[in-house]
């Protein structure tokens, strides 16, 4: 038996199954199935010295999760989750997250839903000047056709973009 404590405790963490209870930052707060054990700083990431280039997995509260226990220091942090409220990633300059809401993709400071709205707008205005051309000699453009053009992107690709981008 003691040869047997002496391989457990070789490995310096020992795996559970847990309750999200609650959501704080990159840190939730667990309970073990078994009701035995409770962590209020179970971290989200693994590697919390790196704050530029991450991947963040956050599980729906109430979800069970797989953690892993640090014996030496009696900390936890998630290794699998079965439910996922919401995917973050972050390289550098970029980030993305997905969720229920849909994609939100940001680099260098911009936006992508925003960008593309801008030039959805932009688009718009274009249409509306092109309708005011009146040419002397010829035909003149097709203003209903141009609307119907201006009215397909501003409204109905704009409401499509605005559901998959938050």
């Amino acid at each position: 038996m003691e040869s047997l404590k002496e391989l457990l405790n070789r490995f310096p963490l020992v795996i559970d199954t847990a309750k999200v209870l609650s959501i704080e930052d990159e840190n939730c707060h667990v309970t073990t199935i078994d009701g035995k054990k409770e962590f209020f700083d179970c971290s989200i990431n693994a590697i919390i010295e790196n704050s530029t280039n991450k991947l963040l997995i956050i599980p729906k509260i109430g979800s069970l999760v797989t953690i892993g226990i640090y014996q030496k220091n009696n900390k936890a942090v998630i290794l699998s989750v079965s439910e996922v409220e919401k995917i973050y990633f972050k390289n550098n300059e970029a980030d993305f997250t997905f969720d229920s809401a849909g994609f939100q993709f940001n680099r260098d400071g911009e936006n992508l839903k925003k960008v593309l709205n801008d030039f959805q707008d932009g688009f718009g205005k274009l249409c509306d000047e092109l309708a005011k051309v009146v040419v002397s000699i010829g035909v003149t453009p097709d203003v209903p056709a141009i609307q119907q053009i201006k009215n397909e992107i501003i409204n109905t690709n704009k409401q499509a973009l605005n559901k998959i981008l938050t």
